[in-house]
């Protein structure tokens, strides 16, 4: 594993519209600091093409979190995210074979957690950091967990659970699902934001382009593979970590009563930060709802960092607590 990773900025963080104007202020030491004491982006450093790309934001805030994408995506997914969270460090990568990542590869979930952890190591505050997950990012952060605990202080996953047998066969044709994808990508916006569920108000061109290059048949059938490889003896290894995770579902596209589940069993194997691993579900959200949602999923994360209450949005998965949606069908 190189020892040195690469760091680059891209042209849409360096927008100062990009970040929050909420006053928020944070301890240090013996005083406060507002947080827009250390909303910056770091200096671009392309020393090693080795690496992955990543953004690197607020670089003074005390706190890192790393923020994963959904697969045949791009840190750009997080650009509505982002700006809610400036009181964080933020390390914000291409997954390998992802855009500015794309000389990173093969991909696989291995691969992906041996990068990131190095990342961590080299540009994380004291060489640790709370990791959030979507999709592909979600699966990548427990790959990090099961590998390199002690890089990770927390974790916020959504839409990442093994597959329900359904989707396990949908999977099973990955060609057929590639060309049902690619056909939707270039389908008039419209379509795509019905499809697909993502709000036209965070609609972006550059981070649509970059899907579209990403979206290649090889590309997209080893995710596929990864994610069906995933299962619950993976879940297993992960909470022997003994990581405080919080497992969150979309309430219209993910596997809710299998996100219940590993929620459970994440709890159940934990000794002490892995007692408080917890599942949630938000009824409304889609499986990439960070770009339904931003605002709202940023409050989750900072909510689950900082320990406090969740947003009303997000509903425990509890044992023997059924959604309406359950308990009539």
């Amino acid at each position: 594993m190189p020892a040195s990773m690469r760091r680059m900025t891209s042209s849409s963080t360096s927008n100062s519209g990009w970040y929050s104007s909420r006053d928020a202020t944070l301890p240090i030491g013996d005083r406060t600091m507002s947080t827009s004491s250390w909303t910056t982006v770091g200096q671009p450093d392309t020393a090693s093409d080795e690496g992955l790309f990543f953004t690197s934001l607020n670089s003074l805030a005390p706190v890192t979190v790393v923020l994963l994408h959904v697969g045949m995506s791009s840190h750009l997914e997080w650009s509505h995210t982002w700006p809610e969270l400036t009181e964080y460090h933020l390390l914000i990568p291409d997954l390998p074979q992802h855009s500015r990542s794309r000389h990173v590869k093969p991909f696989s979930f291995g691969l992906a957690a041996d990068h990131v952890a190095q990342m961590i190591r080299d540009h994380a505050h004291d060489g640790h950091a709370h990791m959030v997950g979507l999709s592909t990012g979600g699966f990548i952060a427990m790959e990090v967990i099961k590998r390199y605990p002690e890089v990770v202080t927390s974790a916020f996953l959504s839409g990442a659970t093994p597959l329900k047998d359904m989707w396990k066969r949908i999977n099973s044709q990955p060609k057929l699902a590639f060309l049902g994808l690619s056909v939707l990508l270039h389908s008039p916006k419209s379509l795509l934001f019905k499809a697909t569920g993502w709000a036209p108000e965070f609609q972006n061109d550059e981070l649509l382009k970059e899907i579209r290059r990403n979206n290649t048949s090889r590309l997209y059938e080893t995710c596929t593979r990864e994610t069906n490889n995933w299962d619950r003896s993976d879940m297993v290894d992960v909470g022997k970590r003994d990581k405080r995770i919080a497992l969150v579902a979309g309430g219209k596209q993910d596997n809710v009563e299998g996100m219940r589940d590993m929620g459970q069993l994440l709890e159940s194997l934990g000794s002490n930060d892995g007692r408080e691993s917890r599942a949630f579900v938000v009824r409304d959200a889609i499986h990439a709802w960070n770009l339904q949602f931003p605002v709202l999923f940023a409050r989750g994360i900072r909510a689950w960092i900082e320990k406090t209450p969740l947003p009303e949005a997000f509903e425990p998965l509890e044992k023997g607590v059924m959604l309406e949606e359950e308990s009539s069908s």
